[in-house]
């Protein structure tokens, strides 16, 4: 019984070990409207490490669970920052920035509806 016991615990902490950290951050962006949601879901949704990525449009925020043998989160704010957006203290490229939509550019929407 006891050996079963040592076979049980070892073989449950081979699998905890074998488990890939994801973890999950939380980036201010400078993200304006629904297009800017859609596109920032879209990159992210499918690039790879990246199992969940949504962006709360009225308080700029978004929200990425991944996986860290694969992606980080330097890596994540930079594909934000080449697709026109500010993540946390990376600036947006400005070159990205300038082919946004004007509704997505910084004060883009400036209270209009989109």
């Amino acid at each position: 019984m006891r050996t079963l016991m040592i076979v049980f615990g070892l073989l449950l902490t081979s699998l905890a070990y074998g488990q890939e950290k994801k973890p999950q951050i939380v980036i201010q962006t400078s993200a304006e409207c629904g297009q800017c949601k859609d596109r920032v879901e879209e990159k992210l949704n499918y690039t790879s490490g990246i199992i969940f990525a949504e962006l709360d449009v009225p308080t700029k925020q978004l929200t990425v669970k991944y996986k860290a043998n694969k992606i980080t989160a330097d890596e994540i704010r930079k594909i934000l920052s080449d697709l026109g957006y500010d993540a946390d203290g990376v600036k947006a490229d400005p070159e990205a920035v300038a082919k946004l939509p004007l509704c997505c550019q910084p004060g883009g929407m400036d209270g209009h509806e989109h």
